[in-house]
């Protein structure tokens, strides 16, 4: 009999140290989500005074090499033919970096760029290097 109610009172510590133990980790996963949520809110205030920065976006509907000569020969007419098709999706850069790929559209008289295609960051990165 004693060993039952022995048995009993393991029993019994045992699932008042599981729940203890489940308590706190709920309470240090609701601390790190307030530490999380503070730093979020930082680091989104930070960002907040950078949003109005301006930044060089190029569309890059082709290119070519010429020589020197081939180039002080143009004038006024002159066609330069670039290496891409007309079909092919033009490079759109923000301050010289590939992000995205797109198409060329004209938005009443004016020529625009809708974009297709964002450029991972690994891509990017690749690039870069």
């Amino acid at each position: 009999m004693e060993e039952k109610e022995r048995q009993k009172d393991e029993d019994l510590d045992s699932l008042w140290q599981e729940a203890l133990k489940e308590q706190e980790e709920k309470q240090e996963n609701k601390e790190k989500e307030e530490v999380k949520t503070s730093l979020n809110s930082e680091i989104q205030e930070k960002l907040k005074r950078f949003l109005d920065l301006p930044l060089l976006i190029e569309v890059v509907v082709g290119s070519t090499t010429l020589s020197l000569g081939e180039i002080l020969n143009l004038g006024p007419g002159s066609v330069v033919e670039l290496d891409n098709l007309v079909e092919e999706p033009v490079d759109i850069k923000v301050n010289g970096k590939l992000v995205a790929k797109g198409e060329i559209v004209v938005v009443e008289d004016k020529f625009g760029v809708k974009i297709t295609d964002i450029v991972e960051k690994e891509e990017r990165i690749r690039k870069a290097l």
